[in-house]
């Protein structure tokens, strides 16, 4: 739908501004959100998108500008005001209770009840099915949201959103996680609210979706505003130009490289009912990617390789020698790493400051006689 289809945008947020300390997160702001259309916001990280949508949704406020909801200021103090004003936000970062179910999370707060004020558990289970199968998710609403894949947890927290009936919902990194065909079944959804007239803020670092999805695009560089533009008369070079404030003339420049030696080789790994009788090698110098659909067994191998995962039968080698990787420990020692695929629960500690996990998983070097040495440890 144009900007000329309104009269006036639904949402407007305007000059604002954010400081935390010594970082601007947010110079003099501007955004505004049509109803039945696409706005795309884009920018690298540390842009300041993420920030916008929290003052948005209530989550934080800014030290100045003004939100206004259907022409009227409005000033959440939390996010429950925020949802109650018809706004929904799909995060980065999911907000689910791990403990509880999946209908349990998508009606947290907000638990359809009978006499008395006790719960309506039938109802709740009728409405939390209909919303995954509006997403073709086949995900079980009595599950606990802790048996769920990443995958399946981020689908949750798309269920949950829409769930309110939101007017305006902001969806932060939506595709993430997610396989070509649940993409596609997030896109036909998308377009399902669109319809609606509801108004949809879409952040992605996917250039394709943006391409396909948006009518506007908004640019953000360094927590300041750079253009609003019809998505139609945005190139990608000129996106991706004002995104980094240069020319960027080969985004993903191949750099060739003569593969050496076969520094891993993995034979017939198998863990019974998970992976099976799996087999590659990697050499010195080269990037081996491991493809497949969610649940497919990625994850589980990249686990096994660095014995975080027990395996049943199966051979890990480094430089032709068995590497002997029971716990991931001895995985470290024979210098192999693992970026966890969800960094926030398995990746890090974070009660503790980035100096500590940092050093964390290689103590030995920072530290004499079981104590660590803080200035060392510090540079």
């Amino acid at each position: 739908m144009s900007e000329s289809a309104e009269r006036a945008p639904m949402l407007e947020m305007r000059g604002i501004r954010k400081q935390y300390p010594g970082v601007l997160a947010l110079d003099e702001v501007n955004f505004s959100l049509y109803a039945g259309e696409v706005h795309a916001l884009v920018g690298e990280n540390g842009a300041g998108k993420s920030t916008l949508m929290k003052i948005l949704a209530g989550a934080e406020r800014p030290d100045a500008g003004e939100v206004l909801l259907h022409g009227s200021p409005v000033r959440f103090g939390s996010p429950i005001e925020g949802i109650q004003a018809g706004i929904s936000i799909i995060y980065q970062e999911f907000n689910l209770v791990p403990s509880m179910s999946v209908e349990e999370n998508i009606f947290l707060g907000r638990q359809p009840t009978k006499g008395l004020g006790l719960v309506d558990w039938r109802t709740m289970r009728a409405r939390a099915t209909e919303l995954l199968d509006r997403l073709e998710s086949g995900i079980d609403p009595g599950a606990l949201v802790e048996t769920l894949s990443v995958a399946q947890q981020q689908m949750v927290e798309i269920a949950k959103a829409v769930s309110t009936d939101a007017r305006v919902i902001a969806m932060d990194e939506p595709t993430a996680t997610l396989t070509e065909r649940e993409i596609e079944h997030l896109f036909t959804l998308i377009r399902r609210l669109k319809d609606e007239g509801k108004g949809i803020i879409y952040i992605s670092h996917r250039l394709d979706e943006i391409d396909q999805m948006a009518d506007r695009v908004t640019v953000f560089r360094d927590g300041r505003w750079v253009c609003t533009e019809r998505k139609a008369d945005l190139s990608r070079d000129e996106m991706i130009r004002r995104m980094v404030g240069r020319e960027v003339t080969n985004q993903f420049p191949k750099r060739p490289v003569e593969p050496g030696e076969v520094v891993l080789e993995v034979k017939g790994l198998t863990r019974r009912g998970v992976i099976d009788d799996i087999s590659f090698t990697v050499r010195a110098g080269e990037v081996v990617g491991l493809a497949g659909l969610v649940g497919a067994g990625r994850t589980e191998v990249a686990r096994a390789v660095f014995g975080a995962d027990p395996i049943d039968s199966g051979q890990v080698l480094i430089d032709g020698e068995p590497a002997g990787v029971k716990h991931p420990a001895d995985a470290v020692k024979r210098r192999i790493g693992l970026a966890t695929e969800d960094r926030k629960n398995q990746g890090l500690v974070l009660g503790m400051v980035v100096r500590e996990n940092t050093t964390l998983a290689n103590l030995a070097e920072v530290s004499s006689l079981g104590f660590v040495k803080r200035g060392q440890e510090a540079r």
